[in-house]
């Protein structure tokens, strides 16, 4: 056996990235300083958010240590939830789906190293997130509470343990699942229960309406207040542990010695229990991963015939690839559970949307202020369409993989090929959209004039988006990624996401002025000048110019020498 630690498997990570780097042109390279850049001022301006937030927390009298504790214990445990689930989808891709591990089972290598190293992986790819969003808010407490150096002493063994307990969870419930079923198909199922988490979770915050605890006046008492306030976590939980732990330093009690060693215990035997688990498991669980996934709903007939009865309709050269693609989406029950997440994505929208503090303008400026509110919506519709794309249209290019060397060979020219890959994605981008923002607009009780502008401004907004995801996607293949998140969360899907958001700010600041007008006509019951139905059509005219270039430029300028560049 070769004598290593598990540090050194994650060695090839690092070389990776080093020699990505290293390869790169001048311009990548100041792009992934611009980004990187970006990313620590966004990391910045977090911080500075959350100290002012905590700074007002603890300036309330009597009620500040309460909604300080209560803050923290709702992070810690939000932190804990999220990661409780994505570590099953985690550790399933990193200790039963990752390519390299054909190589890895075969080599000399002790099982207990084997383990840690992929625990050590899985717990960084679960986390990152987490810590990056986290971090500012730890820091902000200590900053706010003036905190001595035994605080930040603490984070640095509370932080560790807090993340490292779910992902060796994780780990044992992924080695279970796939002895149970396919390991593909338990990391789906466990994507679709991910998701069907978040949603409930959602809507329970926002059933529960956790902006009235700084709203005293909302509860029939004050002991109710108090009450509601001082609530605790479960006493079993690491969350409530690390809460516990981290309270006593802030306000100067010193480390809890019980709750400190609880959760440093409890992190060491969820790690050792995850060894146990998995060297009685790994080897089957490996083994069961190799078995093909099934294609069931490929194989009907009847709806295969609907589709290629649409595909025909469309050029030969383009028609067989936009099959292609959506035979593979369904082939594949990750892409296509997709759909419950759209679904639920429309659910929360429309309940926020209802839940909107519409009641704080009174009178007849009631109902100017929901317009105001309808057409501000096609910002964050926009935004919500932007995700959409980055998932099915940005990535569609990578998602050929190792086969792109076909359609270089294929008799297809690669500007319409780019449009093959983008059109598919424009089904799912405007039934999202349209639904936000015609289904908003009637929760709104909008005039037909908005709803009309919604409609049309989604429908240029989709090709738009569209026509820079094809380009900027071209641009940044990633054909080494084994899933289409991996593709998008490069440097490529985020300047795309800027670049999008561009153009939805963009088309709202030039329609912001017809829609003005339209506001002050249904406020005021007066009708527009004829100059002003001039600069409303020339706005609207400049709006889906914009839009035009925007779907035509990047895929023009990408489709040149596309098969040579890639």
């Amino acid at each position: 056996m070769l004598g290593i630690s598990p540090l050194y498997l994650l060695k090839p990570r690092l070389y990776g990235v080093k020699n990505r780097w290293a390869a790169s042109s001048t311009a990548a390279k100041g792009t992934y300083l611009f980004f990187g850049i970006l990313g620590l001022l966004f990391w910045v301006g977090l911080l500075v958010g959350a100290v002012k937030v905590i700074s007002i927390f603890d300036a309330v009298e009597v009620f500040g240590p309460l909604l300080i504790r209560k803050l923290l214990e709702v992070l810690l445990l939000s932190i804990f939830a999220m990661l409780l689930f994505s570590s099953v989808v985690t550790a399933v891709s990193t200790f039963y789906l990752s390519e390299d591990l054909n190589l890895l089972m075969g080599l000399p290598i002790e099982r207990p190293v084997l383990h840690y190293g992929r625990l050590i992986e899985s717990a960084i790819q679960s986390s990152w997130m987490m810590v990056m969003f986290g971090l500012p808010i730890f820091f902000a407490y200590g900053i706010v509470l003036d905190a001595g150096l035994l605080y930040y002493g603490c984070l640095a063994v509370v932080i560790p343990a807090i993340l490292l307990i779910p992902s060796s969870i994780g780990v044992m419930v992924a080695s279970v699942l796939v002895n149970v079923f396919p390991a593909r198909r338990a990391r789906e199922v466990m994507g679709i229960v991910g998701i069907l988490f978040v949603i409930v979770v959602f809507l329970v915050l926002r059933l529960v309406r956790p902006e009235q605890l700084v709203n005293a006046d909302g509860f029939d008492s004050l002991a109710g207040y108090i009450a509601s306030m001082q609530a605790p976590m479960p006493d079993m939980l690491p969350p409530s542990w690390a809460s516990n732990v981290l309270q006593d330093v802030l306000r100067g009690r010193g480390v809890p010695p019980i709750q400190m060693s609880m959760l440093v215990t409890c992190s060491f035997a969820t790690i050792a229990s995850s060894r146990w688990v998995t060297a009685a498991l790994l080897d089957s669980g490996w083994s069961k991963s190799q078995e093909a996934r099934g294609a069931t709903l490929v194989r009907n007939k009847r709806v295969w015939r609907l589709v290629r009865m649409v595909t025909n309709r469309f050029p030969a050269d383009v028609g067989p690839v936009i099959e292609k693609d959506i035979r593979i989406f369904f082939r594949d029950p990750a892409q296509w559970s997709q759909i419950f997440l759209l679904a639920s994505l429309i659910v929360i929208y429309l309940f926020s949307v209802s839940s909107l503090p519409v009641d704080v303008v009174h009178g007849a400026y009631m109902q100017s202020f929901k317009d105001a509110l309808a057409f501000l919506n096609l910002g964050m519709a926009g935004f919500v369409m932007a995700g959409i794309a980055v998932r099915f249209q940005f990535t569609a290019i990578s998602g050929e993989g190792r086969a792109f060397w076909l359609m270089q060979s294929g008799p297809v020219e690669p500007k319409r090929f780019l449009w093959a890959k983008v059109v598919p994605g424009l089904i799912p981008m405007l039934f999202v959209g349209e639904t936000l923002v015609l289904a908003s607009n009637v929760i709104l009780n909008s005039p037909i004039e908005l709803v009309v502008i919604g409609g049309l401004t989604v429908l240029a907004l989709a090709f738009g988006i569209s026509g820079i995801a094809g380009g900027v996607g071209a641009y940044f293949p990633d054909f080494k990624a084994d899933n289409a998140a991996k593709a998008a969360a490069g440097p490529g899907g985020i300047l795309f996401m800027v670049l999008s958001l561009i153009l939805v700010f963009l088309v709202l600041a030039i329609e912001a002025m017809p829609v003005w007008y339209i506001l002050r006509q249904d406020l005021n019951s007066i009708a527009l000048t004829s100059g002003e139905m001039v600069v409303s059509g020339v706005c609207f005219t400049v709006a889906i110019l914009v839009c035009w270039l925007a779907a035509v430029l990047p895929i023009r300028r990408a489709s040149v020498g596309l098969w040579e560049r890639n």
